[in-house]
C-alpha cells in the first residue's frame, strides 16, 4: 500500500515555478542565496515597461531541448534526469537529430547497413561512431524516451527517419505512441534533408518523398502535427532554392514548418564571437520569423525550431568558442525570449539536453560502450560512475523556463535606457532585453538578458506603475562572459536567489528572474498525476499556493481544520462543504474531494482560521482517473502490487521496483516473471478519482488488459484500487507503460517491467 498523497517534486500545474518552493524540494536546483547585495556594481539605469493589455498567447510546453539517444547514459538514469529536471524543459527530441538518420525505433537501435547510406556525406563519421555509441549500451527505445519525458512532466518532439526507415514503419510508430498514450507534439520528417542531395534533390523532391510518411502518420493518429523541414536560418542565402521548391510544390499538406538555426561560426577573439552573435539575437531571430517565413508560407502557418545553438558547433567538435559558456547561457535565454513573442512559434528548443551544452559528465563512457559494441555485448551504464554536471549554457534557460513552461501569456516589454553592445553590422544594440509573461493563475514574472559587461539599476513598471514591494529575484551572472561550467568547477556559473526593491539590480552578464506579485490563488491537482484538469467526489488532491498554513500538520482523522486551516468548496448548485485534511504546509494541502457535490464548475477558498487566505475553481466530475507512482511523482514505475498465483492457488509476491537511495525519484522497475504456463501474473494498482467512473479499462504495453476490480480501498480515504492480470502475450515487453481510461477519461502513465 502506499501514503495517500505527498510532497511532489515537480512545479504546480498553474502558475510559475515558485522561487520559495524550489529551495526546499530534492529535486530543485541547487539555488544559492546571494550573500551580498546586489548593489555592487557600477550600475547604468535603464527603465523596463510592461503593458498588460497587449498580449501574446503562448503555446504550452514552449521551450525545450534536442536529444542524442548516442550519450551513453541511459533514458532512465535518475542521476542524469535529475539534473536534466532543473532545467524544466517543456519537450524533448527524440531519438535525436543527425543521428535519427540511421535510426530504428522499433529497436531501438541504429543500423550500420543503414548509416553506410551516407558514406561521403559530412555525417557519415559520426554516424558510423554512433552506431556502437548507442547500440553498445542497448540502444534507446520510445517507450524508455518517453518515460523520461514523463519524468521531466515533458511533451516529445519526434524526429522521424524518413531517409533509411519506411512510410510504414512510421505509421505504426504513430499507432504505437498513441496506443501507449506516449504524449507527441511534433512529428518531424527527416532531419536537415537539405544537406543530403543523394536522398532529396530539393525541396520539392523531399515533400514528395515525405507524403506518404506524412499520410501514414495522420492515418494513425489523425490529430498528429507534422512538420517538413525549411533550410537552416543561419544560411547565408537569404532566400534559400530549397524552401522556394518548397513552396513552389503546391498546397501544403504539413501542420507545421520545422528549421533548426546555426550561425556560422565567428573568428577572432571572443568578443568578436559576442557581437556577431548578438547581431543574430537582433535581427534573425524573430524577425526573421515575420519578415521571412510567415511572408514565404501560407497564412496560418505554424513553426518550431528543434535545435539552435550561438554558432555551428562544428558537429560536435567543440570548435566554437561561445558554447558552452556563460555568454552561451545568456544568448540562449534572450533567443527563446524573442522568440516567445511570435504567435506563430510553437516550440523553440536547444541543442542539446545531454552532451557538452547540457548536462555532461566528467566521464563519458563512449569507450565502454564501444567496447561493449566491439565485443559484441551490451552494458548497463546505469551501473558506471559519470560524475554528471550541468554547463553553464543551459543555465540561463534554466531561470527562463521555470516562468515560461507554466506562462500563458507573453506580456509586451519595452526596455528603454540602459547600455549598448557591439553587434556586427548593426552597430550598437541594446544591452538588455526584456520579457514578461503571464501565468493561467496571473501570477507575472519579467526575464531579463544582459548581454554586457555594465551592471544596471532597472526600474520595472507595469501599465506605468513602477512594481512596489520586496520582488524575488533568481539569476546567474558573472564578470567574465567565457566562464564555463567543468567537472572539476561545475558551479563557476550557478543559479542564485535573491530578494530584491524596485529598482532591480541586473548584474553583467546575467539572465534575472524577478517575480512581480504573488497572486492568493491555490491551484488544484489530482495528488497522483499531479496534473490540473477536472476532479471527482472522494478524490484525494493537492493545492499548491503561499500561505496556505501557517504551520506544518497533518492528520490520519481527516479532521476539516488542520493547524487552523480549512478549505471550503463550493459547487454551482451553492452546495458548501468543508474539505477533511490530510496534511497542510505553508505551500501545500492535500485534501479529500467531499461526497455530494454537484458536477460543474466549483470554487475552493482557502481559509486561515476565519480569513480567506486563498481562492482558486475546479471542476467536479464524476470520475477523473489517476494512478501512483513509486517516486510519488506521477510518472516511472508504478506504485503497486504484484502477485503470481499458481495452479495450486498459491500466491507468489514479486519484486516490482528497486529504488536507489539516497538518490530522489531513483526507483525503477524491476522485472516481473509471468510464471509457468499455468500461473497467472497480477498487478493491484492505486490510484484516485477512479471509483466514480461507470467503466474502467487498463491498457499495457498498448494492449486492453482484464480489469478484475476497480473501486475503493475502503481502509484508506480517496484511494482507489485497481487489480488486473497480465495476458502471456505480453512476456518479454521489457519496459511496459500502463494507463487507465476511467469513464471515458485517460489517467496518466506509470510504468512496470515484464520479463
Amino acid at each position: 500500500m502506499i501514503a495517500p498523497a505527498g510532497p511532489r517534486n515537480l512545479a504546480p500545474a498553474e502558475g510559475f515555478e515558485s522561487i520559495d518552493s524550489m529551495r526546499f524540494l530534492p529535486v530543485r536546483l541547487a539555488l544559492v542565496f546571494v550573500a551580498a547585495g546586489l548593489s555592487g556594481w557600477a550600475q547604468v539605469s535603464a527603465t523596463i515597461d510592461i503593458n498588460t493589455a497587449q498580449t501574446t498567447p503562448l503555446n504550452a510546453n514552449f521551450s525545450g531541448f534536442n536529444d542524442e539517444v548516442v550519450f551513453p547514459a541511459e533514458f532512465f538514469d535518475y542521476r542524469l534526469n535529475n539534473l536534466a529536471a532543473q532545467l524544466t524543459p517543456g519537450w524533448v527530441r527524440y531519438p535525436s537529430g543527425s543521428f535519427s538518420d540511421a535510426f530504428d525505433w522499433q529497436t531501438g537501435l541504429m543500423v550500420p547497413a543503414w548509416a553506410e547510406q551516407f558514406a561521403g556525406t559530412n555525417i557519415a563519421t559520426l554516424l558510423t561512431e554512433g552506431v556502437p555509441w548507442a547500440n553498445g549500451k542497448g540502444g534507446g527505445s520510445f517507450v524508455d524516451g518517453a518515460n523520461r519525458a514523463d519524468f521531466l512532466g515533458s511533451k516529445l518532439i519526434v524526429c522521424v527517419n524518413g531517409f533509411t526507415d519506411t512510410a510504414q514503419s512510421a505509421g505504426q510508430m504513430a499507432a504505437f505512441a498513441k496506443a501507449n498514450h506516449i504524449p507527441v507534439a511534433v512529428w518531424e520528417l527527416s532531419n536537415e534533408p537539405y544537406l543530403y542531395k543523394g536522398f532529396f534533390s530539393s525541396g520539392a523532391d523531399y515533400v514528395t518523398k515525405m507524403k506518404p510518411f506524412r499520410d501514414a502518420i495522420k492515418a494513425a493518429d489523425p490529430g498528429a502535427v507534422v512538420a517538413i523541414f525549411f533550410m537552416d536560418a543561419g544560411d547565408t542565402d537569404a532566400n534559400p532554392p530549397w524552401n522556394q521548391s518548397i513552396i513552389d510544390y503546391g498546397p501544403p499538406y504539413w501542420d507545421a514548418v520545422t528549421y533548426h538555426q546555426y550561425p556560422a561560426q565567428s573568428t577572432g577573439a571572443f568578443s568578436q564571437w559576442m557581437a556577431d552573435e548578438n547581431a543574430v539575437l537582433a535581427s534573425k531571430t524573430s524577425a526573421y520569423v515575420t519578415g521571412y517565413l510567415e511572408p514565404l508560407n501560407p497564412p496560418g502557418t505554424r513553426f518550431l525550431i528543434s535545435e539552435f545553438l550561438p554558432s555551428s558547433d562544428g558537429l560536435g567538435t567543440g570548435t566554437s568558442l561561445t558554447d558552452r559558456t556563460l555568454y552561451g547561457a545568456i544568448y540562449a535565454a534572450e533567443y527563446v525570449m524573442r522568440m516567445s513573442s511570435v504567435p506563430s512559434m510553437l516550440y523553440v528548443g536547444m541543442h542539446a539536453l545531454t552532451g557538452t551544452t547540457g548536462v555532461y559528465a566528467a566521464n563519458t563512457h563512449y569507450t565502454d560502450v564501444q567496447n561493449a559494441y566491439n565485443a559484441g555485448a551490451t552494458i548497463d551504464t546505469l551501473t558506471l560512475n559519470f560524475g554528471f554536471f550541468i554547463t553553464a549554457q543551459p543555465l540561463g534557460l534554466a531561470v527562463l523556463n521555470g516562468v515560461v513552461r507554466n506562462a500563458t501569456l507573453v506580456d509586451a516589454t519595452t526596455v528603454t535606457g540602459g547600455a549598448t553592445v557591439p553587434a556586427t553590422g548593426l552597430g550598437q544594440i541594446p544591452a538588455l532585453y526584456a520579457q514578461a509573461y503571464a501565468s493561467a493563475t496571473g501570477q507575472r514574472s519579467v526575464v531579463i538578458a544582459n548581454k554586457g559587461a555594465a551592471a544596471h539599476q532597472v526600474t520595472i513598471r507595469v501599465n506605468g506603475t513602477p512594481v512596489a514591494g520586496t520582488l524575488p529575484v533568481q539569476l546567474i551572472q558573472g564578470s567574465d562572459p567565457t566562464a564555463a561550467d567543468t567537472a572539476s568547477a561545475p558551479n563557476t556559473v550557478s543559479v542564485q536567489t535573491s530578494t530584491s526593491a524596485n529598482p532591480v539590480a541586473v548584474p553583467a552578464y546575467s539572465v534575472v528572474r524577478v517575480d512581480l506579485n504573488t497572486p492568493a490563488v491555490a491551484s488544484v491537482v489530482n495528488s497522483a498525476s499531479y496534473a490540473a484538469g477536472p476532479v471527482a467526489p472522494q478524490e484525494i488532491v493537492t493545492l499548491f499556493g503561499p500561505g496556505i498554513a501557517s504551520q506544518t500538520a497533518a492528520s490520519s482523522t481527516l479532521p476539516t481544520v488542520l493547524g487552523g486551516t480549512s478549505v471550503r468548496v463550493t459547487d454551482n448548485a451553492g452546495n458548501t462543504q468543508l474539505a477533511p485534511l490530510f496534511a497542510v504546509a505553508p505551500a501545500q494541502a492535500n485534501i479529500l474531494i467531499p461526497s455530494g457535490l454537484a458536477a460543474g464548475p466549483a470554487t475552493v477558498a482557502v481559509l486561515n482560521g476565519s480569513t480567506v487566505a486563498l481562492t482558486g475553481s475546479m471542476t467536479i466530475a464524476s470520475s477523473a482517473p489517476a494512478l501512483y507512482s513509486i517516486n510519488q511523482d506521477g510518472a516511472g514505475v508504478a506504485a503497486a502490487d504484484a502477485f503470481l498465483v499458481t495452479s495450486s492457488l498459491q500466491r507468489v509476491y514479486q519484486t516490482l521496483f528497486t529504488c536507489n537511495p539516497p538518490a530522489v525519484r531513483s526507483c525503477l522497475a524491476a522485472p516481473l516473471s509471468l510464471g509457468a504456463a499455468t500461473d497467472t501474473l497480477y498487478v493491484e494498482l492505486y490510484g484516485t478519482g477512479i471509483r466514480g467512473a461507470a467503466s474502467v479499462q487498463c491498457f499495457v504495453a498498448g494492449q486492453s488488459v482484464p480489469v478484475l476490480y476497480a473501486g475503493l480501498v475502503a481502509a484508506d480515504p480517496g484511494l482507489d484500487q485497481i487489480d488486473i492480470s497480465i495476458p502471456k502475450s505480453l512476456a518479454g515487453s521489457g519496459d511496459v507503460r500502463v494507463y487507465l481510461v476511467a469513464g471515458g477519461v485517460a489517467s496518466n502513465v506509470v510504468g512496470l517491467n515484464i520479463q
